[in-house]
């Protein structure tokens, strides 16, 4: 397996078990576990970070006591998952998204051209991301 790169709320949900994975994305990150090639993105920290300041009444993220970026650490720690760091490729991909798909979520163009630039599939199941879904655009595997 060539490598897989997480979600944001696939992190939490492998993380603290919320919500079950399928067992064809609990397979690859297994595999990619043990390969050393589970990667995550920085933009899953600011994800988290401004879901966790949203009122109770919209269902913020539980971090427990932690700060977002400690919880964060300890996820990529707990899971043995690489940060792939937003260089400069990363950055402008991220632009030609909003400019290709016209998909305006900034964390998720992010993670599509994170995934794109590394060719490796993300773990997701947000709809946007599975629209996009092509072997010539983004590969995807659903959790």
């Amino acid at each position: 397996m060539p490598g897989a790169l997480l979600d944001t709320h696939t992190l939490y949900w492998l993380v603290t078990a919320v919500d079950t994975l399928s067992e064809e994305a609990l397979i690859a990150i297994a595999a990619n576990q043990a390969a050393g090639t589970l990667y995550v993105s920085p933009i899953t920290a600011w994800e988290l970070t401004i879901a966790s300041r949203k009122p109770a009444h919209k269902d913020p993220p539980n971090l427990g006591a932690k700060s977002p970026s400690g919880w964060f650490s300890e996820a990529v720690a707990v899971t043995g998952a690489k940060i792939v760091p937003i260089k400069t490729r990363i950055a402008c991909e991220a632009a030609a998204v909003v400019a290709d798909t016209g998909h305006k979520d900034p964390g998720d163009c992010y993670l599509i051209a994170t995934a794109r630039i590394k060719k490796v599939p993300i773990i997701t199941r947000d709809a946007v991301m599975l629209n996009l879904a092509s072997p010539e655009y983004l590969e995807v595997i659903v959790c």
